[in-house]
């Protein structure tokens, strides 16, 4: 008898452990507000919407896990745990499933073919990798519970159900990471629509089940946010004196060409064109920094992922990927 309450009483602890970091979205007048734009801007019923919000779960979690982005986590550390030898090796083996699709995005849009495939890597181990999220609870959960950028997941969310209504599906049945992104590439819904294309030929865009679709989308988005083909994404640097402090802390967007570099003390470590413009970035090391020159095609990468470790991380694994390759 006493055996039996204790099980009782861990299963009912259990439970409440499990429903406190995912409940029901109450619906108030900021849903139905949104409720009521979505009828006027998309002619979808208003019923329609809050049901589905409804539907969704408030998850606590998918909070928590956005605050701890802000906390930035050293590149040492990053690096660690993006570029590992398996991923590395299944880039190689993910290159040589999809040369000829890979070869022909870099053809059209210019974008070095290793760093689309890097870019799958890092998302979804080159799309191998199955998401696990409701992508209507991680933006209902972000719209309406996380002021910092309501206003940024709202649009997600409106693009969501526009998304899911244009391919027939439930957007409850949409699976996505803890912020929503959906498929191989894991794009935001907004993104699909714009970047998103037909690259296997097949007459329809998927790319939650095409690998050829999320190639070519990838690249799009890369050429439409500056990529400039055949040339330099970053290089490692040298620097001495006191010179090159001023370059430091001034973004990443490229202002300063080589040669002005060059003259204030910051060595590269290969040769690049002295005309190109760059920024100088440092990465803390587990003792001390290393110093890059990063350029505009490194700028278009962190336009995918804000994140200078993650442009770093998809520029390094691109290196190993073409090395393995060939």
């Amino acid at each position: 008898m006493r055996q039996t309450l204790i099980r009782l009483i861990t299963a009912s602890a259990l439970a409440i452990t499990l429903t406190s970091t995912a409940y029901a979205v109450a619906i108030n007048d900021e849903m139905r507000t949104f409720a009521s734009d979505m009828e006027q801007k998309h002619g979808f019923k208003s019923a329609y919407i809050i049901e589905k919000l409804k539907e969704a779960e408030l998850k606590e979690r998918t909070i928590e896990l956005m605050d701890r982005q802000l906390k930035k986590t050293p590149w040492h550390v990053y690096k660690k745990r993006m570029i590992t030898d398996k991923r590395k090796e299944r880039g190689v083996k993910f290159y040589r499933e999809y040369p000829n699709t890979l070869r022909r995005a870099e053809v059209k849009y210019g974008v070095t073919s290793e760093v689309i495939a890097a870019i799958l890597g890092i998302e979804t181990n080159y799309g191998d990798y199955v998401l696990k999220h409701s992508a209507l609870d991680a933006l209902a959960t972000l719209s309406f519970h996380y002021p910092r950028r309501a206003a940024y997941f709202k649009g997600e969310l409106e693009h969501l159900f526009v998304f899911s209504r244009k391919n027939g599906i439930d957007p409850a049945d949409v699976l996505s990471s803890y912020a929503g992104a959906v498929g191989i590439p894991q794009f935001m819904p907004s993104n699909v629509s714009k970047y998103g294309v037909d690259f296997g030929g097949n007459g329809n865009m998927d790319l939650i089940g095409s690998k050829p679709d999320a190639i070519g989308s990838i690249a799009k988005y890369l050429k439409n946010h500056g990529w400039e083909r055949n040339k330099p994404i970053a290089v490692k640097a040298y620097v001495r004196g006191n010179g090159y402090k001023k370059f430091l802390g001034k973004g990443i967007k490229p202002k300063y060409s080589v040669r002005d570099m060059e003259r204030n003390g910051i060595r590269p470590s290969l040769w690049v064109d002295p005309s190109l413009k760059g920024a100088l970035i440092t990465l803390e090391k587990k003792r001390g920094s290393e110093y890059w020159i990063v350029f505009q095609n490194f700028y278009a990468i962190t336009r995918y992922n804000h994140s200078i470790n993650y442009a770093m991380a998809v520029t390094i694994l691109s290196k190993h990927i073409e090395y393995g390759r060939r």
